[in-house]
């Protein structure tokens, strides 16, 4: 028999502007990100590091979720917040969530 150990889903429940949220890379969270803006989640991490706020933005839309119904809240919900804004309150949630799902270098070589 073989012994698998999976790990619990990472999300961050916040409460945005009195609504109940969840912020995550679910599954579901990828797929509308890739879908709604037709670029790899990999693709545009690297976008992102090159200091694209654009797309920070819109991978922030596709994790927020609404923590009742489970449904992506998307740009709509965001349309009238200021946007700076919203990147200075909800970028370090990314940034966690990102380091969490992403596997660490075991050695040298790795790291590099």
């Amino acid at each position: 028999m073989e012994i698998i150990n999976l790990a619990n889903r990472k999300e961050v429940e916040i409460c945005i502007n009195g609504t109940e949220c969840v912020m995550s890379l679910a599954l579901k969270n990828i797929s509308h990100f890739q879908e709604s803006n037709k670029i790899g989640l990999q693709q545009a991490l690297e976008k992102m590091q090159s200091g694209d706020l654009e797309m920070i933005l819109k991978l922030i839309y596709s994790m927020v979720s609404n923590k009742k119904s489970g449904k992506v809240m998307g740009k709509k919900f965001f349309k009238d917040f200021d946007e700076l804004s919203i990147v200075e309150a909800l970028s370090p949630i990314v940034t966690e969530l990102l380091n969490k799902d992403m596997p660490e270098a075991k050695n040298e070589t790795e790291k590099k």
